[in-house]
């Protein structure tokens, strides 16, 4: 045990734990929203799997798991046009939990064969060039879809009026972006921007009759109270290969986002994770924990760089705050008013925050390139982010058109045993991008 945990006082625990849990919570929230999943159930999966990851890492990497924006694309045309508890709901949820489940059996495998044969070795399949545009990509398919989904289309779908559904969306996004701009560098107010976007583009749509309370039901305190509900889908899981072919390649995306924030973290602590505990180990927490996830009915984890960026802030690099963050993640999880507060969010309010947030994972690609040094004089980085950016995004076009059309002509379609599977375009281009890096030679110095 560190000398620092021993000396720190219990009051200064619960208000850096409590710190980790609210830096985590608008992100991780935000992603069950917009899939149509349950926020408590993804809170709960974020606790119990963030516990997990600190067991299995022998207590020493101060992580928080949260929910993982990249399976944000399959998983939210798996679930749109579903209401959680119904029939559909179920029956969508019940195929997304078992895809889920398989995504985290990857992450395993993935550790096992690091074990295998080293960390460096499996570290050159995935350089920047691969890494930062996969980025770029996922933030990119998202976009277009949270225009769509959460501000366009509520304006045609329920009638609402356009302008109280672009000033909701306009006021959050702004709110946000002036809270990081103008915050001091050190203060609270700088990690929780989004949350206090969240604040003040709800108030503002309480104002203007935007907010709906007629569907959200107060009666139910503890999410155990309604079984049926929030976990009737276990009566309809199904092996769907459409959905795991879909859900599970994302995986080698976020192995890859997973090195990247492991050596992130290992720079801001000064400690070498990735050789103690050992990234097999991160990597065996990380897919355990969204096992756990995907079995409770909750989207899949990832390592958080929100909480990175509190280690950062806050000089205080013990696993333990992590660890107590995680048990008040799971005990606000366990209470649904919570999480039906929440689901009277506008859908103008998400997107509003969408556009910033969607907007700061590519970016965060673009910083990828940018950090790892990227030499774009060289044909080979060119050729290799030029097609990841090409069948990523063209792709993803297409999908998007079919999902608004329901032409499946837009779609990438293979059969096995005469059912048709739609293959993600970021699974295509991820693969693309790790192969052509493999077979296109280095170019030679003259």
């Amino acid at each position: 045990m560190s000398q620092e945990f021993q000396t720190q006082s219990p009051v200064k625990t619960a208000v850096l734990s409590f710190q980790h849990m609210f830096a985590m919570f608008g992100a991780t929230v935000l992603v069950p929203i917009l899939c149509k999943m349950s926020v408590s159930v993804a809170l709960l999966a974020a606790g119990l799997g963030t516990i997990i990851f600190y067991f299995l890492t022998s207590k020493k990497v101060p992580v928080f798991l949260g929910s993982s924006f990249a399976f944000m694309p399959p998983l939210m045309s798996i679930m749109a046009g579903t209401t959680i508890g119904t029939e559909q709901w179920n029956t969508q949820m019940g195929k997304a939990s078992v895809a889920l489940v398989v995504a985290g059996l990857i992450y395993v495998v993935f550790s096992l064969i690091i074990k295998g044969v080293g960390v460096e070795r499996v570290r050159k399949l995935f350089p920047p060039i691969v890494v930062g545009p996969v980025i770029i990509v996922i933030g990119m398919i998202l976009a277009p879809k949270m225009f769509y989904n959460n501000i366009i289309g509520p304006s045609v779908w329920f009638d609402v009026p356009v302008w109280k559904e672009w000033t909701a969306a306009g006021i959050t996004a702004v709110s946000i972006i002036a809270i990081n701009a103008y915050a001091k560098p050190k203060s609270f107010l700088k990690i929780i921007p989004i949350l206090l976007g969240f604040v003040i583009g709800y108030l503002y749509s309480l104002s203007i009759g935007l907010v709906n309370f007629d569907s959200a039901d107060w009666s139910k305190i503890i999410i155990f109270q309604d079984m049926s509900k929030t976990f009737g889908f276990y009566g309809s899981l199904s092996l769907d290969w459409a959905a795991i072919l879909s859900i599970a390649p994302i995986a080698i995306v976020t192995f890859m986002e997973h090195l990247g924030d492991i050596n992130a973290n290992s720079a801001i602590c000064n400690k070498d994770f990735m050789v103690d505990p050992g990234v097999h180990k991160t990597v065996l927490g990380d897919g355990v924990a969204t096992m756990v996830s995907g079995a409770l009915g909750g989207p899949a984890n990832t390592t958080y760089g929100e909480n990175t960026a509190v280690l950062a802030i806050t000089k205080n690099y013990n696993p333990k705050n992590i660890f107590y963050a995680a048990c008040m993640a799971v005990f606000f999880g366990c209470f649904t008013i919570f999480g039906t507060a929440i689901s009277t969010i506008p859908s103008a309010v998400i997107g509003g925050a969408s556009i910033v947030l969607f907007g700061m994972i590519s970016a965060s690609g673009l910083r990828t390139l940018v950090a790892g040094k990227v030499d774009f004089t060289k044909s080979k980085n060119l050729i290799v982010v030029s097609v990841i950016l090409s069948i990523g995004l063209g792709l993803g076009a297409m999908s998007l058109a079919g999902d608004i059309t329901g032409d499946s002509l837009y779609k990438i379609i293979i059969s096995i045993s005469g059912e048709p599977i739609e293959l993600s375009p970021l699974a295509i281009a991820t693969v693309a991008g790790i192969f052509l890096n493999l077979i296109i030679p280095e170019q030679k110095e003259d």
